[in-house]
């Protein structure tokens, strides 16, 4: 059996449109459809609101409706993705940590807050000057 080496030039072309893509190489052609991927939202807070308020307040929901003053940051992402689906996990945990005062990497945050304080474990509870009226917010009294 002979080998013989050869090479065949092939010329070719994409078309990218909003739900397509079209391939063309010398006269064969093929289509591909997609749903176009929708740019993700930024989320918008009220006027003179930040992410620290929508921590706090929502630190401060979950303490109502558990009754409990130990929580966790995803517990809290939970519940602010009721009100705020376009939310950022990443910047959602960077805000919980700069909110916690004892935090050992709110160090590493140009704003910080005293909202929460850190437990050890990923767990945090509601300083008690922002808790609501008649809890005791003492995490060690529970």
């Amino acid at each position: 059996m002979q080998e013989i080496l050869f090479s065949i030039p092939i010329s070719g072309i994409a078309r990218i449109d909003e739900g397509s893509i079209t391939i063309t190489i010398n006269r064969a052609e093929t289509a591909i459809s997609f749903e176009p991927q929708q740019k993700q939202e930024r989320i918008s807070l009220e006027k003179g609101r930040t992410l620290f308020d929508v921590v706090l307040e929502t630190a401060q929901e979950l303490v109502r409706r558990t009754d409990e003053n130990r929580f966790s940051a995803a517990q809290l992402y939970g519940l602010a993705m009721e009100r705020y689906p376009t939310l950022k996990r990443n910047s959602w945990g960077s805000h919980v940590i700069a909110s916690a005062a004892n935090h050992p990497s709110q160090r590493y945050y140009g704003s910080r807050r005293n909202y929460l304080k850190y437990l050890g474990d990923g767990t945090y509870s509601l300083s008690l000057k922002y808790m609501g009226k008649n809890k005791s917010g003492d995490p060690d009294k529970e």
